[in-house]
């Protein structure tokens, strides 16, 4: 069996690259034949088994300027279809590359299936304030999805929104099980020097954030609430620091902040020794399918904050064995009591850190690997008979 996955992302700085990733990373120890197909300008993993298609033209993403919308030759794309030979083709991504590679399919009778990794509709209304514009996103994704066989979803909280806002009925939805790199992030990696290199040299507490510096992840409300935290606690010495890159990262209101550090993007081992030495993690975003910082995070054994809506909460809450806090999205005051909890209570910080930790043995990437390899052979195997 061969299946090729088709995706607009692979080098970029999220949690979808690192995922695409891992799975080429896993098919390589495992001798699964499978392949990876993008097209980027941007850095490209060197690995034998991802094939990167220069674009002939490219320009940022409306609302995700970090995102590239790169658009190659459709003529290559098909000619490494055919050169690749997939018995099943896997769309990460409804980009350029996405949408060619779902045509294609079509033409040359590949069955497909496909991730919902991204709220996209929610991403456009939080970041145009327009509820119609979510709307038409809404119709664009049922376009997309509506004739794969199966899409996966990693967290239980969005089948029910895949299900209600684009449309795919539970019979041609699956829960990929979540995984992360739990070699790559771990409490191995703590070395609190780290942070010398970024320009922090503090003794507080470091609070960590990861992820775009950007509306659609709420980083003003994080940015909100630090403020009001730090009003009522002046003296507290702790420093919040953002990892990635942004449009509001050079907002002068951000820069004017004291004990706020942008590190801009940070990649490899620095970024596993910066989770690894922090002391704890905020993610305030409300419209991530998944959260895979927040993994990342509890596998370095750190005790995280996360809202309430979204996938984050279930890899937070799993198993009755919190590794941190959920707190209702968007309610400052909510955000401020808890970082008070566990900024001034080490010991229940630990102790939310140790439960995260040990939860995440069950989210090895291995097993999210195993389950989607399983799945497209199942899908495979049916249509052989």
């Amino acid at each position: 069996m061969r299946i090729c996955i088709f995706t607009d992302t692979i080098g970029d700085l999220n949690g979808v690259s690192r995922f695409i990733q891992d799975m080429g990373e896993q098919a390589l120890m495992y001798d699964v034949k499978l392949h990876i197909v993008s097209s980027t300008a941007k850095f490209c993993p060197p690995l034998p088994n991802i094939h990167n298609i220069k674009p002939r033209w490219r320009m940022r993403m409306p609302f995700y300027n970090e995102l590239d919308l790169a658009y190659p030759s459709a003529r290559a794309l098909e000619a490494k279809l055919l050169e690749l030979k997939p018995d099943l083709l896997h769309i990460s991504t409804p980009g350029p590359v996405g949408f060619t590679a779902r045509k294609l399919a079509k033409k040359h009778g590949v069955p497909t299936m496909g991730t919902y990794h991204t709220d996209f509709p929610a991403y456009i209304r939080d970041n145009t304030g327009m509820e119609w514009a979510k709307r038409v996103t809404d119709t664009v994704m049922k376009t997309f999805y509506r004739r794969f066989e199966k899409v996966f979803t990693r967290s239980h909280e969005y089948l029910k929104i895949m299900e209600k806002d684009i449309g795919i009925p539970r019979d041609k939805s699956a829960l990929l099980p979540p995984g992360t790199n739990l070699k790559r992030f771990h409490p191995v990696h703590r070395d609190v020097k780290i942070f010398e290199k970024y320009g922090i040299t503090g003794d507080g507490p470091k609070v960590l954030y990861v992820g775009r510096i950007s509306k659609e992840k709420n980083v003003p409300f994080l940015i909100q609430t630090w403020k009001r935290y730090k009003q009522l606690h002046p003296e507290d010495s702790a420093e919040l620091i953002l990892v990635g890159e942004g449009a509001l990262r050079h907002k002068r209101t951000c820069n004017a902040l004291d004990d706020v550090t942008f590190t801009g993007p940070v990649i490899g081992d620095d970024l596993s020794r910066l989770y690894a030495s922090s002391d704890l993690f905020v993610f305030p975003s409300v419209t991530d399918t998944l959260g895979q910082v927040v993994m990342e995070a509890q596998a370095s054994r750190v005790s995280c904050i996360v809202s309430d809506q979204g996938g984050p909460q279930s890899i937070v809450n799993y198993n009755e064995r919190p590794g941190g806090l959920v707190v209702k999205g968007n309610d400052i005051d909510a955000w401020v009591q808890a970082l008070e909890q566990l900024l001034e209570n080490a010991t229940l910080r630990e102790h939310y850190a140790a439960q995260g930790y040990e939860n995440m043995r069950d989210f090895d990437i291995t097993v999210s690997f195993n389950a989607f390899v399983q799945t497209h052979r199942d899908i495979y195997e049916r249509r052989t008979r």
